[in-house]
């Protein structure tokens, strides 16, 4: 803890420097000041946590020099050590926030009581401050989770009308208009420069607020948006414009192709999706070409785009086991497929998205194989009810999957719980350990197991406490710590919410059995 002595006497200076340097240890007298002016010059240039400073002083008195110190929004804990016993001057020192006024002579055990006190103020203030800085970390790294998580579940998932209003009180923004592309790095090369570099122009360039979100497959997802206050934007000429510009500066320090994808601006929420798939469908046209390089996605794109999107719309629907849901889309689909096509041609593109469905089956480590051909249907309606018994048989298969696959990862996830209670538990880092994306992890543990995840991890720092108080001596600071929480007054409210008793009318309560 750095000090500074601003006085005129020297002798005054010198008395009060030994006695910081005989009995506090911790404190250091870093500068010494005779008038107000050096008062202001020091506190520039050492910006001490203390200044003791008298007030009747040549050139600035100290009272002055406090207002002057204040106005250049150094953060300082003042002392006056003065021989007026004024209530004008206290009054005036009391509007300046000095908190501890001290008469001379003083008493050494009167400074250094003052100083203890300004010291531990000085101190809890950092540690505020400090915790403050970390919980805006926290919540920073938290909403870019959110938004991250959001934006994987918007391209992969359907999403009800409920869960929309969710998201909607989760994310920190609202939207007005928004587009997607998808950026197509070349196969191999450094991909986490390469999004670094990215990330760096878009801060620059971009022209709205944008979501980056997960790199796969070398392929990068960006929502551009703009929320209802914000000014008109001619969306396509603007970020087609920025994407040729970004494939051009790629080029140029990469010396390899990058692809863009561009999806055409939505007003809502709930077709975003379809923008994401235009672009993403623009990007697989262009690479696989490797002609234009940017562009919105042509007429035989769109075709394929919503095939796939039916396709993944239809196997989403099983995975997540609403097996209605996969029905209506299923018939939907087969009914497109008989009124656009030959009958072979429906049975050819209808056993291409079992095939396709198979492969993603596969990946989640279900084998799975069609009994029969659909060559052998003779109608319309024999197809539909043939794509319809082969659905009801993949939904059997994923219900035992999702069991297992519930069980066993969730089990793993409680056991890594109940090992590091102790510890600072977040859902990001247990449903890594689970091996589950922290959105399906949450939704998930609440389904199995009827808590959330953190009404969980609290039942079991509470059980813990509960034993501790009654099988050990231990205090109750140290019981809080010692079950993961670093706030005795938090913990004693979370306690007490659970039981009804705080922890000491726990203890006694069990003690006098």
């Amino acid at each position: 803890m750095n000090v500074v002595i601003v006085d005129d006497e020297a002798l005054e200076r010198k008395a009060l420097c030994k006695m910081i340097r005989d009995h506090l240890p911790e404190m250091e007298v870093v500068a010494e000041g005779a008038n107000g002016r050096e008062a202001v010059e020091i506190a520039k240039r050492y910006r001490p946590d203390i200044m003791l400073i008298d007030i009747k002083m040549p050139a600035l008195d100290g009272l002055q020099a406090i207002e002057a110190i204040r106005r250049d929004g150094l953060d300082i804990e003042f002392i006056i050590v003065s021989a007026f016993d004024l209530f004008d001057y206290a009054k005036q020192a009391m509007r300046f926030g000095v908190k501890e006024y001290l008469l001379k002579p003083s008493r050494k055990e009167e400074v250094i009581s003052a100083l203890e006190r300004v010291s531990q103020a000085v101190a809890a203030k950092r540690r505020h401050e400090e915790s403050n800085r970390q919980l805006q970390e926290q919540l920073r790294r938290l909403q870019t989770l959110v938004e991250s998580e959001w934006l994987s579940v918007l391209m992969t998932e359907d999403v009800s009308a409920d869960e929309w209003e969710r998201w909607k009180e989760l994310l920190p923004f609202s939207l007005a208009t928004g587009m997607f592309i998808v950026l197509q790095f070349p196969d191999k090369g450094k991909v986490d420069e390469w999004k670094s570099w990215l990330d760096k122009q878009l801060d620059e360039r971009a022209p709205v607020r944008y979501i980056m979100g997960r790199m796969g497959n070398g392929r990068l997802p960006i929502l551009f948006f703009q929320s209802p206050d914000d000014g008109e934007l001619a969306w396509k000429p603007t970020i087609q414009t920025l994407a040729f510009d970004l494939t051009r500066q790629f080029s140029a320090r990469y010396g390899a192709a990058l692809y863009i994808g561009l999806g055409s601006p939505v007003s809502r929420l709930d077709q975003l999706r379809s923008s994401y798939y235009e672009a993403l469908s623009a990007v697989r046209y262009y690479a696989e070409r490797q002609k234009a390089q940017v562009g919105f996605p042509p007429a035989e794109a769109m075709y394929a785009s919503r095939a796939a999107e039916r396709d993944q719309q239809l196997f989403e629907s099983l995975r997540l086991g609403d097996i209605e849901q996969a029905r209506l889309v299923c018939r939907t689909y087969i009914k497109e497929l008989t009124s656009s096509y030959s009958l072979p041609s429906a049975v050819r593109k209808a056993e291409e998205a079992l095939i396709w469905i198979g492969r993603r089956l596969s990946e989640l480590g279900i084998r799975y194989e069609r009994i029969a051909s659909f060559t052998s249907c003779r109608s319309a309606a024999e197809l539909q009810q043939a794509v319809l018994d082969e659905l009801d048989r993949i939904a059997t298969d994923l219900e035992v999957w999702r069991h297992q696959h519930a069980h066993g990862k969730l089990g793993k996830a409680k056991e890594y719980i109940d090992r590091h209670y102790a510890e600072p538990l977040t859902l990001e880092e247990v449903a890594e350990h689970a091996g589950m994306s922290p959105y399906y992890f949450s939704k998930l543990f609440k389904e199995q197991f009827g808590v959330t995840f953190i009404d969980y991890v609290t039942n079991v720092r509470i059980e813990r406490a509960k034993e501790a108080l009654v099988r050990t001596d231990f205090s109750l600071k140290e019981i809080c710590f010692s079950v993961g929480y670093n706030d005795p007054n938090y913990f004693s409210r979370v306690f007490k919410k659970q039981t009804g008793w705080s922890p000491s009318e726990y203890r006694k309560k069990l003690q006098r059995r």
